[in-house]
């Protein structure tokens, strides 16, 4: 019987072990305050009916990037550089959005992912209430691209 190979549990990824980091017309925020950042790719695909089977395929016509972000409503960013400027001069700034996930305790080693064409779809004012809590934001995102600038290893597979 041949070995089975499994998982070791250390290379599972923390979800916790990650930076956030935004980039906006040039300027780096390091997003310290996000609580919760995840994005994906969706496939757009059109049906495709074909004489012999009877199975419906499916071709893929195009690619959406989409996300959500949460975090504690601790600073002006959003207002100052997204909202502000485009109140004032009708141009929405220059948006990228870069995610470090390095745990150190796995050996996958880190990823390194820019999402570029960045855009919120909601700008987060405040958020009071009069329970005890505090001021959180969540907005949804989509993207337009993204770079992989650093991959994981992968785990031992032997």
């Amino acid at each position: 019987m041949a070995d089975q190979v499994v998982l070791n549990q250390r290379d599972a990824i923390n979800s916790k072990e990650g930076t956030v980091v935004i980039n906006i017309n040039g300027n780096n925020y390091p997003f310290i305050e996000a609580t919760e950042v995840s994005a994906q790719v969706d496939f757009n695909k059109e049906d495709v009916m074909r004489l012999g089977t009877r199975f419906k395929g499916s071709k893929v016509t195009s690619a959406e990037g989409t996300g959500t972000i949460n975090g504690y409503l601790v600073s002006s960013i959003w207002v100052s550089e997204v909202l502000e400027n485009y109140k004032n001069t009708g141009i929405l700034p220059s948006m990228s959005l870069t995610v470090t996930v390095e745990d150190k305790d796995s050996s996958v080693g880190k990823q390194v992912i820019v999402l570029t064409g960045f855009m919120i779809d909601t700008v987060p004012l405040f958020n009071l209430q009069s329970d005890d809590g505090v001021m959180m934001g969540e907005t949804d995102f989509t993207f337009d691209g993204y770079q992989l600038t650093n991959k994981f290893g992968g785990p031992r597979r032997s």
